[in-house]
């Protein structure tokens, strides 16, 4: 299993994945929903421009498929 690190066009991807990687764990950068669907968990890195993140979430379709995995796990 892997974890999806999603990638929405905003922030520094590769640090938060180079960190993870150095911890040991599987990452799949994406924007893939599929992709998002088939991870074990998300990491969906914050920015200090929500608005701006969450209209590139939108724009991208990775809404839906980050709500349905995160309810999927509880």
């Amino acid at each position: 299993m892997y974890i999806a690190l999603i990638d929405y066009g905003i922030g520094n991807i590769k640090s938060v994945e180079n960190s993870f990687l150095k911890a040991g764990a599987k990452i799949r950068v994406t924007a893939d929903p599929a992709v998002i669907d088939d991870s074990a968990a998300v990491i969906l890195p914050g920015v200090g421009a929500y608005r701006d993140a969450f209209s590139n979430l939108d724009r991208r379709g990775l809404i839906e498929p980050i709500y349905k995995n995160i309810k999927s796990k509880q």
